[in-house]
């Protein structure tokens, strides 16, 4: 095979288990020498191969942070400038101190991906590491994935999940037995090999068609303080990995609850729940505003985003105080793990059209948080969804 990959792209390798993805990373790398051709690299490789692969599993977490970065060149210095922001990343607690060979799987891959991406590659490697973590760290790690490949580094990810590869990568190759199959726009080797999927299983593929955004809202107070205290530790540990806006009134808590007023994060396919949002401000407010909440893959792309289109809403807050704002939403989607964007949008009082509607390109952003909260979408069969028949014979109308 013949590859080219250029700097700051993103490659997706598909393939079935056996098709030569792994070997191929490996060689990549340098951790295997291929039998004919050769390798041509410009840049510092991090490469996240096997679990574990790189640490010595009796050395501490701290310790293995120093002897990957000696691996990529690194003195115990320079790594010592880093390993607040890696442990920080990681977020292992007091493990960091202990041998490696007691963690979990998640554990590992969480310092592992810490330290790989702290080194400010030219070229990461990611060999399905990701596929051991729990949702909020995967949401981080594409989140970090993101921001190296703004900074220009080129990322080769193996990966069986297509609509990963879709989301993140502008390239694909598709492997089967060491040998191409597809190479090019991930897009169309994505669909290439989904394709080839199907045929084995004796199934017809057929590409899906784009998820529909819905908006149902509904303003009003709730208070439930023993849900506020629960929820609002896990709230601000998601909170921190990303927030934007002026700060004017910032959201401190947001949670969904079910139809008995229960905290939930597994829904079904479009059940209605209530997102609850406990906002503040330091100085007083009084204002117009609206709630939005937005639902993204793990890999951070919108799927759908509901807000309140058609009314307006004051809101009035003494300096140091909070309010409790709910929103009814629905999140009509496949089952799967999906990431929470909350927002809250403030707007002068004369952004108002005639109808009574806000203007909502007067609107500014006064809090806008990535990783609110996940969800999970349960499995659910006879959902009755309605779409085009196709039959065979042809019909006749006549009216009676």
């Amino acid at each position: 095979m013949s590859i080219v990959i250029h700097r700051g792209e993103s490659v997706g390798i598909l393939g079935r288990n056996g098709s030569g993805k792994s070997t191929l990373l490996q060689i990549i790398a340098g951790t295997l020498q291929p039998t004919t051709g050769d390798v041509k690299l410009r840049g510092k490789v991090a490469a996240l191969l096997e679990l574990g692969s790189g640490f010595n599993p009796d050395f501490t977490g701290r310790e293995n942070v120093h002897l990957s970065g000696a691996v990529l060149g690194y003195s115990r210095a320079e790594m010592e400038t880093r390993f607040d922001g890696i442990a920080d990343f990681a977020d292992i607690g007091d493990f960091m101190d202990q041998p490696v060979k007691t963690y979990s799987s998640g554990m590992m891959m969480r310092l592992a991906f810490a330290v790989q991406t702290a080194v400010e590659p030219d070229i990461l490697i990611v060999d399905e590491a990701l596929s051991v973590g729990d949702a909020p760290f995967q949401a981080k790690c594409f989140a970090r994935l993101r921001s190296i490949q703004a900074a220009g580094c080129t990322i080769l990810f193996v990966s069986h999940d297509i609509g990963t590869v879709r989301a993140f990568c502008q390239q694909a190759l598709w492997l089967d037995h060491g040998i191409p199959q597809a190479q090019g726009v991930a897009n169309d080797v994505c669909a290439a090999y989904a394709r080839d999927c199907a045929r084995a299983m004796g199934m017809e593929y057929q590409e899906s068609a784009p998820v529909q955004q819905e908006s149902v809202s509904n303003t009003a107070k709730n208070r439930s303080s023993v849900l506020l205290r629960e929820s609002r530790a896990e709230f601000q540990k998601n909170a921190r990995l990303s927030r934007r806006g002026n700060g004017r009134v910032q959201i401190r808590n947001f949670f969904l609850l079910d139809a008995d007023g229960k905290r939930t994060t597994e829904l079904t396919w479009d059940q209605e729940v209530t997102a609850v949002y406990v906002v503040g401000s330091d100085r007083e407010f009084d204002g117009l505003f609206r709630l939005s909440v937005t639902c993204m893959s793990l890999q951070g792309v919108e799927l759908l985003s509901c807000t309140d289109r058609t009314h307006q809403h004051r809101l009035r807050l003494k300096p140091g105080a909070e309010e409790v704002l709910t929103m009814q939403v629905k999140f009509p989607l496949v089952a799967g793990r999906y990431a929470l964007f909350s927002g809250l949008f403030i707007f002068p009082d004369d952004a108002v059209f005639p109808g009574g509607t806000l203007d909502f390109s007067r609107s500014t952003a006064a809090d806008l948080l990535s990783f609110s909260a996940f969800i999970e979408i349960l499995p659910q069969f006879n959902l009755g969804i309605h779409g085009p028949v196709h039959l065979e014979t042809p019909l006749s109308f006549a009216a009676g």
